[in-house]
């Protein structure tokens, strides 16, 4: 007799949660998370796990983890047109892991787009083995039967993502309420300065090394190149405020564990954007190291933008 798996729906809703963070953190994309749990769900209920009396968690675990290494690769080569940001998110909706004492980063820290940007530049197996072990805390040997290798291999790959990391963990700051605040104003003063065109206001909020990234996806105007430095970023922008008008809605939000604004503007014609999510990024000298701004619709479902 085929073995069946059945859930309380408590249970399943705690699963749900877990595996959505986990493939959120491995995608950096709430919808494909969203359809990934959806398919491992799928899988469970269709061709279960031959010993059900076990707990369900690890296997889990190990088909969303190879499902979401699939997505990955498959979003790698694919082209994408102009910069490539997270989707924003409620930070609630990405809080649920339970990690294990061998976690190197909170669970709202590895939610924020700064953390999601630097795991960027990871091969997907390595992406996979520094979450599994650095963010939901798994064991060596866990974390090999999660990827399907062997635990000396996890330690390779793990080894090589640090390595990698090492400029983001060199830079990396606490989300503590300090910085919350903080972040919450400056990304305020940043809105009204370009509002007003004022690129000394801008300039003097601005870290040397700032950048200003905008994910549009080719769908919408936008910068498709990085901006880079306290010039080049105030200057575009008092361009980009002299032709915008005024937004009609702004509501504060915390996404991704941080100060984030969405932005309603009027509708016109053309290629230009009703709804925008902005926010920034702070370094330990309190000034704004990074601006980011997702207009791409395709990544704004996940938030409920005013209308």
């Amino acid at each position: 007799m085929a073995s069946t798996v059945t859930l309380a729906p408590a249970q399943m809703d705690a699963h749900r949660r877990a595996l959505f963070g986990l493939c959120y953190r491995l995608t950096g994309s709430a919808a494909d998370a969203e359809d990934l749990v959806q398919e491992t769900f799928r899988r469970a209920l269709e061709h279960p796990p031959p010993d059900t009396e076990r707990s369900l968690r690890p296997w889990l675990v190990r088909v969303a983890t190879n499902l979401s290494i699939d997505a990955l690769r498959r979003r790698k080569r694919e082209r994408y047109f102009g910069p490539w940001l997270p989707e924003p998110i409620d930070t609630e909706r990405v809080v649920a892991l339970e990690p294990g004492p061998e976690a190197r980063y909170d669970l709202v820290e590895s939610a924020t787009s700064a953390f999601l940007l630097a795991l960027e530049v990871l091969e997907p197996k390595q992406r996979a083995a520094l979450v599994l072990c650095d963010v939901v805390g798994l064991s060596g040997p866990e974390a090999a039967d999660a990827l399907g290798t062997s635990a000396g291999n996890v330690r390779v790959l793990l080894h090589r993502a640090r390595g990698k990391l090492a400029s983001y963990d060199e830079r990396r700051v606490a989300i503590t309420p300090e910085l919350r605040d903080r972040t919450a104003r400056l990304l305020r003063e940043l809105l009204l300065r370009v509002g007003l065109g004022d690129v000394e206001g801008i300039t003097h909020l601005l870290a040397s090394d700032a950048t200003s990234l905008h994910d549009a996806g080719g769908e919408f105007v936008a910068a498709v190149r990085p901006l880079r430095g306290p010039a080049d970023i105030a200057r575009t922008y008092r361009e980009i405020a002299a032709l915008s008008p005024w937004p009609r809605a702004v509501e504060e939000r915390e996404l991704n564990g941080l100060p984030a604004f969405v932005v309603a503007y009027p509708e016109r014609e053309g290629r230009y954007a009703r709804h925008v999510v902005v926010w920034v990024e702070l370094g330990a000298d309190g000034l704004i190291h990074g601006i980011r701004g997702v207009i791409a619709s395709a990544k704004l479902g996940a938030v409920r933008a005013s209308r």
